[in-house]
């Protein structure tokens, strides 16, 4: 038995939430990459641990409350088995400041126990999430929480927040020199501010926007070739794609979407239409 279901945020809270997704998987043994990502999740597990395959070959389990940072240089994957109940919220990178206080650099390219950043208010989000199997009845309590939260601790965003948020809408199709001068700022302070609050140069960050783009328009239509999705992705050609599809998922694009699964959701991936 498999179901995936996905939902964007309302539209107060879409400045800060991407998507929110539930997983159930009974009697399934399978394993799917998880590329290079700029969302910061906050995954909540009901049922058996997902296993995380890291990139030094090791598996992990999966932590019943988990903030995942992004992923913008190792490529991970998930192996499921037994009866999986997942609950996501899917943050836009910028988001856990505004809402939590906590830079996102403070998590790159790792995770944790979502308490231990978070707080334990994340605690007794997963009790009532546990007690509420419907993805509707879920996505409402968490909306309830991200909501209080916002009202509790929001904060002006900063120039790097605002020049992330330029980049991930654009699908990172602008250069560093010209986010700059949009900002007002030298390049070199945009590199600093961007590696201080979000643990990623600009560049990186530009790079892994645009292959989501490039990865989200092909889930949204997976008629449309490689070459197309290549050209409306701003690539060079389609072996420019080839590349950095390697560099960020491990694997070519034909290969990726083949073992994609629900790594991308269907709201995630249309929150880049």
């Amino acid at each position: 038995m498999r179901s995936v279901q996905s939902a964007p945020a309302s539209r107060a809270l879409r400045p800060f939430v991407r998507a929110f997704a539930q997983r159930t998987l009974s009697g399934i043994l399978e394993s799917q990459p998880m590329p290079a990502f700029l969302e910061t999740v906050v995954h909540f597990d009901f049922g058996d641990p997902i296993n995380v395959q890291l990139p030094n070959g090791l598996c992990q389990p999966s932590l019943p409350m988990s903030l995942v940072g992004p992923h913008t240089y190792s490529v991970t994957g998930l192996q499921f088995e037994g009866d999986i109940d997942s609950f996501a919220i899917f943050l836009e990178p910028t988001a856990l400041w505004p809402l939590f206080g906590v830079p996102t650099s403070q998590v790159a390219e790792t995770h944790f126990d979502s308490r231990d950043v978070l707080g334990s208010s994340l605690a007794a989000l997963w009790n009532v999430l546990a007690e509420t199997p419907s993805f509707a009845g879920r996505t409402q309590l968490a909306e309830v929480f991200l909501l209080r939260q916002l009202d509790l601790c929001w904060r002006a965003p900063t120039a790097a927040s605002v020049a992330a948020t330029l980049l991930a809408q654009c699908g990172g199709r602008i250069t560093v020199t010209d986010l700059a001068w949009h900002m007002n700022v030298c390049v070199r302070e945009l590199e600093r501010s961007f590696i201080r609050e979000l643990g990623v140069t600009p560049k990186r960050f530009a790079r892994v926007a645009r292959f989501q783009a490039a990865l989200d328009a092909k889930v949204r239509c997976p008629e449309k070739s490689w070459l197309d999705i290549a050209v409306n992705a701003g690539y060079h050609d389609q072996m420019h794609l080839v590349h950095e599809f390697e560099t960020f998922c491990g694997l070519p694009p034909t290969a990726t979407m083949g073992r994609l699964g629900d790594s991308r959701p269907a709201a995630l991936a249309s929150s880049h239409g």
